[in-house]
């Protein structure tokens, strides 16, 4: 992808440097354009050595263009460049580079890229200032009339310690908050809406104490990020303790995330959302079953040999139990043995579209590391809507997601 990063005069523009690396790691071209306050607070060959393509000063738009710039289109930087880039990303947008913007005014080249920039590709602002400015009526104001401005998303800003001392709303959203966005913010709109759970649930014994698993909701990142890059709208009901990473996608304009503790209230909550959803990926680590809780604490001296559990609800069940001839279901066995025995017995039971088994340990009992669990890598082997076994094999959970998805799209 080929993005265009305007930096603009905030304090934050230091953490432009690192958008700009992480960027460019991920194989994107990236071309900063500076403003003149931004120069107050970076040095834009920072981002050269970052791996930009290429820095532009303010009055670059005056110049004529350079060996680097012999791929864009015609002799006008600001429109050459706008032709250039897939996405145009400001960040962190600065309250005096907000009000020319929205003035229409072009006194650099930021600004005049803005002007030329196509309505038909993605704009990203990202604000990042004082809070007393952020809320300034003038300011909001100006914030408000993007929301009119064809394919622009405004990011959202952080709360806490500001470098003026003040505490409050303003500063910058956070780079990995800013890169998920960037990474799957799509004008394609597939029309249609993925339900992902992702985590452990807790089974309560009483008012302190609980029993779940070693989930942590990771194996759901890569499907979220490649449903939402194809268009689709993604609700995600995830456990209480599953992975923070999930919160970063919360301000896509097309997620939405439920927290739940329990079986139950993820049971409930599925069943909510299944009828509005076209694929249901069941990546939870839900629990099989579950205590008679205690609204207190049980001393040692209420303790017996063994403890009374009952199963919990099946969600995986319940779902094929409704489901209708258009809905796909991609169900996941987390298994100690892939072999044909477990898992097909678990296919048979559970008929879904395509049932991934992986391979998980713990690591808490015997001499056996962790396997399967908040690892980026895993072994697995799948089951297609046939019952047809194929060959146990280790990948990243990244291409995981990928062979799953051509499998079930195939």
């Amino acid at each position: 992808m080929k993005i265009a990063l305007g930096v603009t005069g905030s304090i934050s523009a230091y953490k432009a440097l690192d958008l700009c690396r992480e960027l460019t790691k991920l194989g994107h071209k990236v071309r900063v354009i500076l403003t003149r306050g931004s120069l107050e607070f970076i040095q834009p060959k920072v981002f050269t050595y970052l791996g930009a393509e290429k820095v532009y000063d303010p009055s670059d738009d005056f110049s004529e263009l350079s060996s680097h710039d012999q791929d864009l289109q015609g002799s006008v930087l600001h429109v050459s460049l706008a032709k250039w880039a897939d996405q145009f990303v400001i960040a962190p947008l600065s309250a005096n580079t907000l009000s020319h913007l929205t003035a229409g005014a072009a006194p650099d080249l930021l600004t005049s890229l803005f002007l030329a920039w196509h309505q038909d590709k993605p704009l990203s602002i990202f604000p990042a200032m004082n809070t007393h400015m952020l809320t300034h009526p003038f300011v909001k104001e100006n914030l408000e009339k993007f929301s009119g401005f064809k394919n622009c998303f405004v990011g959202p800003t952080q709360s806490g310690l500001l470098a003026c001392a003040d505490v409050g709303d303003g500063k910058l959203a956070k780079v990995e908050e800013i890169l998920k966005l960037i990474e799957t913010r799509t004008l394609k709109t597939s029309k249609k809406t993925t339900l992902i759970t992702a985590g452990a649930t807790v089974a309560p014994l009483d008012n302190v104490r609980y029993l779940t698993n070693a989930a942590s909701g990771k194996t759901s990142i890569p499907f979220i990020e490649k449903s939402l890059s194809q268009g689709d709208y993604v609700i995600c009901i995830a456990g209480i303790y599953a992975t923070k990473e999930l919160e970063l996608f919360k301000h896509h304009p097309h997620f939405k995330i439920q927290r739940v503790r329990t079986t139950r209230e993820m049971q409930k909550a599925v069943l909510e959302a299944f009828p509005l959803s076209d694929l249901y990926i069941s990546t939870a680590a839900i629990g099989d079953f579950e205590f008679v809780a205690q609204e207190k604490k049980l001393k040692k001296s209420d303790l017996s040999d063994s403890l009374k559990i009952e199963s919990s609800p099946d969600i995986l069940r319940s779902v094929l139990d409704i489901k209708k001839p258009h809905q796909k279901v991609i169900g996941f066995a987390a298994e100690s043995d892939l072999c044909d025995e477990v898992l097909l017995t678990k296919f048979k039971r559970k008929p879904v579209d395509l049932l991934i088994g992986t391979q998980v340990h713990s690591g808490l009992t015997g001499e056996n590391q962790a396997q399967g669990f908040a690892e980026s890598f895993a072994t697995y082997r799948f089951v297609d809507h046939l019952g047809k076994l194929g060959k146990i094999e280790s990948m990243t959970k990244e291409e995981m997601v990928t062979k799953a998805m051509t499998c079930f799209n195939s």
